[in-house]
């Protein structure tokens, strides 16, 4: 079968790059057989799958004030100086982002997406990776959205889930049992440049640089990546960098897209080997 499915990471307002990635794909015709996403990518995913493909709507319907102003504070890892400051669960709430979100999907369902969806979230308690391919579609993307310690866990059939970068920032594992040919789409920052002036930063970039080194081992499964290489670092939450991060994604894509073309054609070898496991 002709198409690919895609893993799309996770990186706040950066993941909107991937509604420009799937705009490109689908202006070329490329069949998509599969969307697996991981916190913002969960969101741009599922917002594909139900029709919403304008990067401005979406996050017109989801964005939060409270949650915007958090970048003065500069980087997510800047963020860490403040948690000894607060006697709370989470930084922030989610009211406004789950009432956006349920604007949004309304009360549509991931099993019933037009395209095969899987939401990546993680278990809070045991680190595992959680696929989710059947409820709310609201309450997934809000699960797979919820950055430990600034925003308040999921509950999800006897689970606390959080954001699926936790497990694995680009899902490639779950877009492969979606559909064996697999298009990586990374939004990540650069490294850091600079070194620690802290202990506690120190320990945030050792953290930083393990998430990495997961992340890469993952992308080896991809049978390709789109990484979307910005320029510089572009804070989570900053929601101004929007129109450039989307025509990145679209860029982007377009420099490998003769590439995607070919991975989604009929390969003579899988057609043999779909031959040979027939009955």
């Amino acid at each position: 079968m002709r198409g690919v499915a895609l893993a799309l990471g996770g990186g706040g307002v950066r993941g909107y790059a991937h509604l420009g990635v799937l705009a490109v794909l689908e202006e070329a015709g490329v069949p998509l057989r599969g969307l697996a996403g991981s916190s913002a990518g969960a969101l741009a995913a599922a917002a594909y799958a139900f029709g919403h493909k304008d990067p401005w709507k979406v996050h017109e319907a989801i964005f939060d004030e409270e949650v915007a102003r958090l970048r003065q504070a500069g980087r997510l890892r800047t963020l860490a100086r403040l948690f000894s400051a607060f006697r709370r669960p989470a930084l922030a709430e989610t009211e406004r982002v789950a009432e956006g979100l349920k604007r949004l999907f309304g009360e549509a369902r991931l099993e019933e997406s037009p395209l095969p969806l899987a939401v990546q979230a993680a278990d809070l308690l045991s680190g595992e990776s959680v696929v989710l391919r059947q409820g709310p579609v609201w309450r997934a993307v809000l699960a797979s959205m919820a950055i430990p310690g600034l925003f308040p866990p999921v509950e999800w059939e006897g689970r606390l889930l959080v954001d699926g970068d936790v497990a694995e920032k680009v899902p490639v594992r779950a877009a492969k049992a979606l559909f064996p040919k697999v298009v990586a789409v990374d939004v990540s920052n650069p490294p850091p440049q600079e070194g620690p002036k802290t202990a506690l930063e120190a320990a945030l970039l050792a953290g930083e640089a393990s998430r990495r080194r997961l992340k890469e081992l993952a992308l080896r499964e991809a049978d390709l990546v789109i990484a979307l290489k910005p320029p510089f670092p572009i804070d989570t939450f900053d929601h101004e960098k929007l129109p450039l991060v989307y025509e990145l994604g679209k860029a982007q894509a377009q420099k490998r897209l003769k590439e995607v073309q070919a991975l989604s054609q009929v390969r003579l070898k899988d057609l043999a080997r779909a031959l040979r496991l027939a009955p």
